[in-house]
């Protein structure tokens, strides 16, 4: 169809008003499922950011937060080793992976994000209180969890620092499957230990949350 010449500015006009209320339609549906989904959003401006998602669920962790190639297995009763007590006043914890031990048992450290940007950054917290990859998860607020389900321990400690990509999946899974445990209050007060002999060959993050020896 032709149209008039005379006639574009004003079609052009009247069609443009269209695309805002179109953006701010998917914008709400996009916020009114993740309210319904029960996931609680700290915010996100990508991972370099800081201003990330607390997944509150352990189920499915080691889909989204996959073992690497460079972690050793372990078996968590043999955290017999020193370690030490951490308090941590909000969350996350600046811990960004953890991985279970034979039999899906105990919960071990793998990644701390290497650097406190100010004072009081609740990321740069394990950092700050020294919390090394290779450390095992000895108790909880004073329960004992050296050998509980990894899932369990996840859930306890509410750390999972997720991408907002997995959020249906999550909800989904959390639907089918549920909590093996609640989210205790904060502030959380972990107790770690070592496993004498245990060698730990996972990397460790800089500053950039890259690996340091990049």
């Amino acid at each position: 169809i032709q149209v008039p010449h005379k006639y574009c500015p004003k079609l052009c006009r009247n069609m443009a008003p269209r695309r805002p209320v179109l953006s701010a339609l998917a914008a709400g549906a996009g916020v009114a499922y993740a309210l319904c989904s029960g996931i609680g959003f700290v915010g996100f401006q990508g991972r370099d950011a800081g201003s990330l998602i607390t997944a509150r669920v352990g189920v499915d962790y080691q889909q989204r937060q996959g073992p690497r190639d460079a972690d050793v297995p372990y078996t968590s009763s043999a955290a017999t080793g020193p370690g030490a007590e951490v308090v941590f006043k909000k969350r996350p914890f600046g811990i960004l992976r953890y991985t279970p031990g034979e039999g899906g048992k105990g919960a071990m450290v793998q990644e701390v994000i290497g650097k406190s940007r100010y004072p009081g950054d609740p990321q740069g917290q394990g950092f700050s209180a020294g919390v090394k990859g290779g450390w095992v998860v000895k108790s909880i607020n004073g329960q004992d969890v050296l050998n509980a389900d990894f899932e369990a321990i996840m859930d306890m400690l509410d750390d999972e620092v997720a991408d907002p990509r997995f959020s249906k999946s999550v909800a989904l899974a959390l639907e089918q499957k549920g909590r093996k445990a609640q989210p205790v209050d904060a502030p959380v007060t972990v107790t770690f230990a070592t496993i004498p002999g245990y060698v730990y060959k996972g990397e460790v993050l800089g500053p950039d949350w890259e690996p340091a020896h990049r």
